[in-house]
């Protein structure tokens, strides 16, 4: 099986749950309370290679390719890769995308309270840093680490 990357996530925020089972409730507190279903995608277990589709991931050499232009142009490479890594950990990974800023502050409480956290917003030309990791972070290469 080929292994899957994220591509840039542009207007999502993604967060890491060290319970899948966490991210999922907090999935269906934010669905029951007005955000759109579509506008959530939970990175875990079985559910993990549809809700990298929606993220806009890449496979193979493509997949490849991509990664390589996105290591030259973009410091949040590093954070991707966390990403895929917590999902491969077994963890859960919630995205959101909330273009309102004061649904996305209420979005993010509920996230937090739910333990969520390494939350960051992919924007259309930065990323804001939201949350940092809490506890060990993953291993990454040398050459990924900031």
């Amino acid at each position: 099986m080929t292994r899957r990357l994220i591509g840039y996530p542009s207007g999502w925020t993604l967060a890491v749950f060290d319970d899948p089972g966490a991210a999922s409730a907090c999935l269906h507190e934010l669905a029951g309370g007005g955000i759109p279903r579509d506008d959530l995608v939970l990175l875990s277990g079985a559910d993990a290679v549809g809700g990298l589709e929606r993220l806009g991931s890449s496979a193979g050499l493509a997949g490849r390719l991509r990664r390589g232009m996105q290591f030259f142009t973009m410091d949040q490479l590093p954070d991707l890769h966390v990403y895929e890594l917590a999902v491969e950990q077994g963890r859960g990974v919630l995205g959101l995308r909330i273009a309102d800023e004061e649904a996305r502050r209420r979005a993010l409480e509920t996230v937090r309270r739910h333990g969520g956290h390494f939350i960051n917003r992919f924007g259309a030309w930065a990323t804001e840093e939201i949350a940092p990791w809490r506890g060990t972070m993953p291993d990454l290469p040398q050459h990924m680490q900031r």
